[in-house]
């Protein structure tokens, strides 16, 4: 999947958490819409694996220890904890994370929304007679749309309003 981030742990850091199995590593998968857990169970024939949309993730707590992280990933259902990481991964996982929890929770189409809306009354403003062209507001939609604020009918909705004005 385009812009897919994998983190994977250390062995070595997982050993101070008492996983001592070198088969069992803990990988975390991040793309834009989804956070994917994955971990070789214990009689190493498969993998458990759970996805979750940014939607559903409330957040993500990081714990240092004196050596490496373990960070948890709340969701609406419960808590996971994966242990491994060194400190700078576990940040980095965090940071990469955040910035799609935003974009895909309530509060980040809001947020984006608003940017939107602010943007559009400044171009407006500063641009030809106050008023914005029909095609630079279907492109600001369609902007929104390819960022996943709005959904498809939503998009064709506002598109048609714009194209009968």
């Amino acid at each position: 999947m385009e812009n897919e981030r994998v983190f994977r742990s250390s062995y070595i850091l997982r050993v101070f958490k008492d996983d001592y199995n070198p088969f069992t590593p803990n990988v975390v998968k991040v793309n834009s819409h989804f956070i994917e857990y994955r971990k070789r169970n214990w009689h190493l024939f498969s993998v458990d694996s759970e996805t979750m949309h940014f939607q559903n993730v409330l957040g993500l707590q990081i714990d240092k220890h004196f050596f490496g992280a373990t960070m948890t990933i709340i969701t609406a259902g419960d808590k996971i904890k994966v242990v491994g990481f060194s400190k700078s991964n576990a940040e980095a996982l965090k940071h990469e994370c955040s910035k799609y929890i935003k974009v895909n929770t309530q509060r980040g189409t809001t947020d984006a929304l608003s940017d939107a809306i602010v943007s559009a009354v400044k171009n407006s403003n500063s641009g030809n007679s106050g008023k914005a062209s029909v095609a630079d507001e279907i492109k600001k939609l369609k902007e929104l749309y390819d960022q996943g604020v709005l959904d498809e009918a939503e998009y064709n909705k506002q598109k048609r309003k714009l194209l009968n004005s």
